[in-house]
Formats: structure tokens, C-alpha cells, sequence
């Protein structure tokens, strides 16, 4: 057994790129070792913004020999009446280096045929991984990849100046990128030059030998050192002081910084207190955003000072905190006069301005989307059941919403559309409700990112996606394969996700046709587009649902969607996945899915049968299944109304499951007499609509799966 040490070492590859290529560097060698019959121990990946390092232990160092059955031709085919070999036989053998006396008999479904067994020798583990380090780094994916000279045309995400290979004490001989593998791992370009040479496949002695060159190579040993950094430059200050951003933020901004550095040094800066004139959260992106930096904070207000982690080691620190202090003033010296030149206009004043920006080729400005808005958002508000008053605030901040995307402000700090409009519509006077109402409308801003939390954000957001949504529907504007540049996915998520949380029994697609109906003329005539709108949104609802449940329940979600019953009240499709889940535990859960598959495959074809007629039933179980029918059909549904679904499987189970098994045993369906046929099928037919008319089409169901 002998160890895999492998690094590719390269140019600055952006933080954003690591962790997505370490992934997939685990994945593929786990794939490619078990593909070559090689096993293996632990598998470990690492980097930095100049190296991906792959780990893996216990590799034996030869294959094992494997034994295979190669088939050949029919025995009819490869020996004469006599026993004798024939050019097909002959042929076979010698294809497979061996005598023709080593051919044996094999008797199969199509008859006997030859065959030969063999032992394949292993190969050495030191020739495999030469073939697999190559196409494991040529497979893996970036958001963007470089060819550079020298490469050989080959593409990665940024120069590779070096490939560390050992197995063992052995280099893994191969070149790639215009590199020639070898044992040598680069120090920290600035802090401490050149390269080490690693005797063997070690990886303690690897992560030592490169913070003996001020590279830490692990990423927690960085993410712990940049974090105990913060703590005691954070302990040291008086009067106190601590890190602004919610903790989500400050952890995602510390994964980041990870990735940025090799050998992490943290220092304190200060910016001028009158900076202190823009609002926090300009501040805030100004040094998240563009320098990451982290912003400080003292009795719950934004400080005049930051952190910044830098890649220089400990000296000159002076002249690091100097060198950063002058940056963020430039920055924030541009922000406060972009604050400054803000003020001089009312949000209501660049509402006349949208008209000046397009929105969708074919519909028009931004101008005459804040218009549909505006008529879109109170109705929204009247169905989630919201008061006049909310509504008006909805409508009011749908009016204003999209002015701040002519503010110099968001021209500076794109991402902080919204956020910019709640500041200004404050200063303008607005009502805390609306202001709230405008940053919130683009919310959540990620596919389980935050809902927004009041009532007329709730309403405006959900109206902004049903805009968004219609008129991308309307133009053809579909998300294909991976492709999604208008980001519907997410705001159909978004939009399911919101209605869900209001808890209000709705129809999703007629808020959808409210909001077509405000689209210009020609572009709402669009036939098409509210099928296919709503079998993207099955398709979502779809998605939510199965991230949700572990373990994954796709054949319960897919008997909910598939029933009758319309997924489209998205507050009904969860309650009645609860009670699925729910039912699917019980004991009694097999009988039911019996009862209503059977039922369900014997009448799918059935078309245009006619009512029941108790006068043709020929069997005693025909009249005892009609009786049961009669006997429970009004509380059955009457729990449906009432959504207690899972109350409803329970009665449903009792009073069918063993009947409908007995007659399906004793009595045949598709009898010559087709007035008896066809009754019986209408029986059935009613008795399965009675379940998967309002709660699930348990013919999807997998069987023996849920329990």
C-alpha cells in the first residue's frame, strides 16, 4: 500500500472557483480509482487561491489480477458434427491469446455457446493513477477557464506552473499543461519564494513543508487563524468594539477571505468619522463588496473602523493598514458624494425618469412595469387577505420600487437595489411599511434565501414575480437546461414559497392570469404561455418539495401533484404531502395504495362510462361495494373539505382496502356482457375519483418504499 499525494499549482484562481473544484477533484478519483478496481482509504482534499491538493491513502501499489469470462460464438458455430474446431472457433482462440482446447461451454437463454476464462493481470497502481491525475484535472469545470501559451491548448481556470505527483516515494510521471509532473510544492511567492521538495507521499509533511514557506495549506487551519485574528484584534480595542453583519454574513464573508489568502495576517483600519453620514449599509457594501473588509460596530451602530485579513504575513503592518485605509477612503469618498448628489431628488421624482429604461424587448420600459405593478400588488394583497391599508402600501411602494435604479447610489452598488430605495423613501417621508415594502421586493434573493417579513413586502414581492414570470412566459423567454438568465426558477420558488408561508388558500395560476391580463395586448395573447407557465410551476413545487423531506420522497410528491385535485393551492398541495407522509407510516398504508392502484389501473382507459346501475350488478360483492360507497362517500369527502386528509386515508382504507381485495379475487371485471363490463368499471371508477379527486394518485407510489 503506498499513499497519493497530488497538487496542481497555479496562478490566483478566484476564491469563488475553489471549493466547487475541490468537490469535484474528491468526486472524480473516488470515481476513476473505483472504475480501475483500485481500492482505497481516506480521500482528502485541500487549497489554497494557488494550489488544489488532492490526498488519498492506502492505495495498493498493483492492481489485482481479475478473472473474466469472455463469450465468442454459438457451439453450432464454432464445432462440426465430428467435434472438431472451425475457422469461428479457431478465430475466438486465438482473439484471445489462447489455445482452442481452453474453449468451454456455456448454456444460456439462446442457446449454448463458447466461451473463455481467463485471468487479466493488475497493472501497477504507479501506471494507472499516470493515465487517471490527468483526466481528473482535464474534467474539471470552472465558471470560466483560461488557454494560455504553452498549454497545449488545454484549459483550466487559470496557468498551471506546477503538478506535484507522488505515489509513495515514486513521482507519477505525466505532463499536462506543458508541465512535467514532479515533487515539488511552491512556497508563498512573496513571503517566503521557491519551492520544497517532499521526499513522499506524506500529507502532514506536506502541510509542514509549506508552512515552513508561509502557506497554510489547509483550509480550517486558515478559516481558524483568520477567526482568531479577528477575536484579538476585537479584544484589544477600548472602548469596545465587535463586528457589524449578521452572523450569517460575517461567516459567509470569513469563507471567502479564506480563499483569498495563503498565510492570513489581520489588522485594524479606521475611516473618517464624518463618512459616517452614509447610511451603514452603503458603508457596509462598500467594504464587504468591493475590498472585503469587515465592518465594525459599538453599541449596535457602525464604528469608523475595519478589519481587513491581507496575504503579507505580520510586517509591515503599518504599512498594510495605511496602504487599505486609503483605499476604502476613495471608496467611501465616492459613495458620500453619491449620497450627496442622491438627495437633491425625491424617489417620486425619478419615477418619471423609468421611462428612459428598458425592461423586456417587447414590453416596454420599466416605466410601464411599475404601472402594472401598481394595479398588480393591492389585488395580490386582497388574495393573501391582507387589510385596504396594506394593500395601499403595497401599491405605493410598487410605484416606487424601481426608482432607485436610477439613483447614482445603486449605479455605484448594483447589489444593493432596494435596500437603497427603503433608505431614500425614509428620507422622503415615506411610510416605514412602504419603504420596507420596496427592499423587500426583490426577496428572497437566493432560492431558500430570506422571505420578506411584512405584509406589504409579502404582497409586492409575490406581484413583482408574477410579473417577472408572465412576461418572460409571454415573450418565450423559458429557462433551458441549465440556462436561467432571468433567474425564474428562483422567483417562481420565490413566489411558491411566499404564498405558502401567507398560509391563504389561493389559486396560484389566477394570480398569474391577473397578472397577464395587465401585459400589452400582443404579447398577452400569447397562447402558450399559461400552460407552459404552469407546468413550470408543477415543476418547481415539484423541486421544494423533494429538497424538503429526507429521506427524499419522490413518488409521494409526484401522487399529490398527479391527483385531480389541481396542485395550484399551494397551501392545500402541503397539507395533503403532510398527510401523505403522515400516512405513509402507518400500518394499514399498503392497503390503501392496494386499493386505489388497482382500482386505478383497471378503469385509466375507461372512457365515458355511463352512472352506475344497481340493477345490472350480478354479484353480491357488487351490491356490498355500492353500499360501502353510499355509506361513507359523505364523510370522506366531508373530511376532505375540511382538509383532514389523513383522517380521510384512514376511513377510506377501512372501508374498501379488504373488500375491493376480495372482489378483485372472486369476481372478473371485463366480462363479455358489456353493460355488466361497463358498470362495474363505473363502480370503480367511483370509488378510486372518491380518493384521488381530492387527495393523491397513489398509483405512483412505489411499493414497499414507505412503511
Amino acid at each position: 500500500m503506498a499513499n497519493l499525494l497530488y497538487e496542481i499549482g497555479a496562478e490566483e484562481i478566484p476564491a469563488s472557483y475553489i471549493a466547487p473544484a475541490l468537490a469535484q477533484l474528491e468526486a472524480g478519483v473516488q470515481a476513476e480509482l473505483d472504475a480501475v478496481n483500485l481500492t482505497h482509504g481516506e480521500i482528502r482534499v485541500t487549497g489554497t487561491p494557488r494550489r488544489l491538493v488532492l490526498f488519498v491513502a492506502n492505495i495498493p501499489e498493483r492492481q489485482e489480477d481479475k478473472p473474466i469470462e469472455v463469450s465468442g460464438p454459438p457451439l453450432k458455430a464454432a464445432f462440426d458434427a465430428a467435434g472438431n474446431p472451425t475457422k469461428a472457433a479457431l478465430g475466438f482462440a486465438k482473439s484471445q491469446g489462447v489455445d482452442v482446447s481452453e474453449i468451454e461451454r456455456r448454456e444460456t437463454e439462446r442457446g449454448t455457446y463458447c466461451v473463455i476464462r481467463k485471468n487479466v493481470e493488475g497493472r501497477a497502481a504507479l501506471e494507472v493513477l499516470a493515465e487517471i491525475l490527468p483526466r481528473i484535472t482535464l474534467g474539471l469545470s470552472f465558471p470560466k477557464s483560461m488557454v494560455w501559451p504553452g498549454s497545449g491548448g488545454k484549459a483550466f481556470a487559470r496557468p498551471v506552473r506546477s503538478l506535484l505527483a507522488l505515489f509513495g516515494g515514486e513521482i507519477v510521471p505525466f505532463d499536462l499543461f506543458g508541465v512535467r509532473s514532479g515533487r515539488s510544492a511552491e512556497g508563498h511567492p512573496i513571503l517566503r519564494p521557491g519551492f520544497s521538495d517532499l521526499a513522499e507521499a506524506d500529507y502532514d509533511a506536506c502541510m509542514k513543508a509549506l508552512r515552513d514557506r508561509c502557506v497554510l495549506v489547509d483550509i480550517d487551519e486558515r478559516r481558524k487563524a483568520i477567526w482568531r485574528g479577528i477575536n484579538e484584534t476585537i479584544a484589544g480595542e477600548k472602548p469596545p468594539v465587535g463586528l457589524g453583519m449578521t452572523k450569517d454574513a460575517q461567516e459567509a464573508l470569513v469563507d471567502e477571505v479564506t480563499h483569498l489568502v495563503q498565510w492570513p495576517s489581520v489588522s485594524l483600519g479606521r475611516f473618517e468619522e464624518a463618512f459616517l453620514e452614509v447610511p451603514a449599509a452603503v458603508i457596509e457594501a462598500a467594504m464587504t463588496e468591493h475590498q472585503r473588509y469587515f465592518p465594525m460596530e459599538s453599541q449596535g451602530r457602525l464604528s469608523p473602523f475595519f478589519i481587513v485579513v491581507s496575504d503579507r504575513g505580520e510586517t509591515p503592518a503599518d504599512l498594510i493598514r495605511v496602504g487599505n485605509e486609503q483605499v476604502l477612503k476613495a471608496r467611501l469618498a465616492d459613495a458620500q458624494f453619491f449620497y450627496r448628489e442622491d438627495s437633491d431628488r425625491t424617489l417620486e421624482a425619478d419615477v418619471a425618469g423609468l421611462g428612459g429604461v428598458a425592461f423586456l424587448k417587447g414590453l416596454g420600459t420599466y416605466a410601464e412595469k411599475t404601472a402594472r405593478l401598481e394595479k398588480l400588488a393591492p389585488v395580490v394583497a386582497r388574495e393573501l387577505g391582507m387589510d385596504e391599508a396594506t394593500g395601499r402600501h403595497a401599491g405605493r411602494a410598487a410605484r416606487l420600487c424601481k426608482a432607485d435604479l436610477l439613483t447614482a447610489m445603486v449605479g455605484e452598488f448594483p447589489k444593493l437595489q432596494g435596500e437603497v430605495g427603503r433608505l431614500y423613501a425614509l428620507r422622503d417621508g415615506e411610510p416605514e411599511e412602504v419603504a420596507d415594502a420596496v427592499a423587500e421586493h426583490y426577496m428572497p434573493r437566493s432560492a431558500d434565501g430570506d422571505l420578506p417579513a411584512t405584509p406589504a413586502g409579502q404582497a409586492l414581492s409575490l406581484a413583482e414575480k408574477l410579473d417577472n414570470l408572465t412576461s418572460c412566459f409571454a415573450l418565450g423567454l423559458v429557462p433551458t437546461g441549465s440556462a436561467d438568465p432571468y433567474a425564474l426558477r428562483r422567483q417562481a420558488q420565490g413566489a411558491l414559497r411566499i404564498i405558502e408561508r401567507g398560509g391563504r388558500h389561493l389559486n396560484i395560476l389566477d394570480l398569474a392570469r391577473e397578472a397577464q391580463a395587465l401585459l400589452p395586448e400582443k404579447v398577452r395573447s400569447s397562447e402558450d404561455a399559461m400552460p407552459r407557465l404552469e407546468a413550470f410551476l408543477k415543476d418547481r413545487l415539484f423541486t421544494l418539495a423533494f429538497a424538503r423531506w429526507t429521506p427524499p420522497a419522490h413518488d409521494l410528491i409526484m401522487a399529490v401533484l398527479n391527483a385531480d385535485a389541481e396542485f395550484t393551492d399551494i397551501v392545500d398541495f402541503w397539507k395533503r404531502l403532510e398527510a401523505l407522509q403522515e400516512t405513509s407510516s402507518q400500518s394499514w398504508w399498503g392497503r390503501l395504495v392496494t386499493a386505489v392502484e388497482r382500482t386505478h389501473n383497471i378503469t385509466r382507459d375507461a372512457e365515458g362510462l355511463p352512472a352506475v346501475r344497481r340493477e345490472l350488478f350480478a354479484e353480491d360483492l357488487e351490491t356490498q361495494l355500492w353500499t360501502q360507497l353510499e355509506r361513507h362517500r359523505t364523510e370522506i369527502e366531508t373530511l376532505e373539505k375540511e382538509r383532514k386528509y389523513a383522517e380521510a386515508s384512514k376511513v377510506y382504507a377501512d372501508a374498501f382496502a379488504d373488500l375491493l381485495h376480495e372482489f378483485f379475487e372472486k369476481v372478473f371485471v371485463n366480462v363479455d356482457d358489456m353493460g355488466v363490463r361497463r358498470n362495474r368499471l363505473s363502480l370503480l371508477k367511483e370509488i378510486n375519483a372518491l380518493y384521488t379527486a381530492r387527495i393523491a394518485d397513489l398509483s405512483e407510489i412505489v411499493t414497499g418504499v414507505h412503511r
